[in-house]
């Protein structure tokens, strides 16, 4: 069976049953185009280690470790399939997955996140950087939201492995939606809508409000919709919330996820540093 084959049943038959995101799919696709580039649509019995670790090697001249990380453990799942079809392939194990790059959640302080809100053009706007600053919630979640799905500062979305979970939102964010909300004129279900189209937003558009408010508001970090997540998720441990909480407000699988930020705001860390410091 080829490469691309094998990638294709995959999907077929178990991603699209499992109803697995389109970013996902997409990924999916990515890595098979990549590995048949690189190697030729070989019989996936063919593959060798030795061919993966040439891949790989190719792949770092213009990917980054996450990304490379990803398209390996596609193929691992891939080959996973082919064993339990018994179809003949290289065993998943064998099929080594790098560490991933230790990275720093960029995040706003609150001073920042009031000069966005200060900076919008339109009560839209404001309402978009309030909501994802003061919920948590992903892009993703925010364009899907309807009306009256939030009822007294809270609401449940469905994140990632279609796990519903309860969101809450803070006074200043209600009142803007409120006053959004008297506003609209159409008749869209949806939460939030362009104001050409009058239908709901796009997950490119609302980044785009976000990014070109940031620089209107003198922002020099490049800030992004997720870039606002973080910034609820630093705001609520610099405040002493508990990060088991937190990790149930984000929707992480794992608590590990959420330590990141124990990283970024470490509050105990801090006060022993100013009382056994000394110039």
């Amino acid at each position: 069976m080829r490469i691309s084959r094998a990638f294709d049943l995959y999907k077929a038959n178990y991603m699209v049953i499992k109803k697995q995101s389109r970013r996902i799919l997409e990924s999916h696709d990515t890595c098979r185009r990549s590995l048949c580039q690189f190697l030729g649509d070989i019989d996936v019995a063919e593959l060798t280690t030795e061919d993966i670790g040439r891949w790989t090697k190719e792949l770092e001249r213009t990917r980054c470790t996450n990304t490379i990380r990803n398209y390996l453990t596609r193929l691992r799942v891939v080959l996973d399939y082919c064993q339990l079809r018994d179809i003949p392939a290289l065993k998943a194990a064998l099929v080594p997955i790098p560490k991933r790059d230790a990275t720093v959640p960029v995040f706003l302080t609150e001073n920042e996140v009031e000069a966005m809100l200060e900076a919008s053009y339109s009560v839209r706007n404001a309402f978009i950087i309030s909501l994802l600053y003061s919920s948590g919630i992903r892009l993703s979640e925010l364009i899907q939201l309807n009306r009256g799905q939030i009822a007294e500062r809270r609401f449940t979305v469905i994140g990632k492995g279609k796990k519903p979970r309860l969101c809450f939102i803070d006074a200043r964010t209600e009142k803007l939606m409120d006053v959004y909300l008297r506003q609209r004129t159409d008749r869209s279900a949806a939460l939030i809508v362009s104001n050409l189209h009058k239908d709901r937003m796009t997950a490119t558009n609302v980044q785009l409000v976000i990014t070109n408010t940031a620089k209107r508001a003198g922002i020099a970090k490049h800030v992004t919709p997720h870039v606002l997540r973080h910034s609820f998720a630093t705001n609520f441990l610099k405040n002493n919330g508990n990060m088991r909480y937190l990790s149930a407000m984000l929707g992480h699988a794992s608590m590990d996820t959420t330590m990141m930020y124990a990283h970024v705001v470490d509050t105990d860390l801090q006060r022993q540093y100013e009382k056994y410091h000394t110039i």
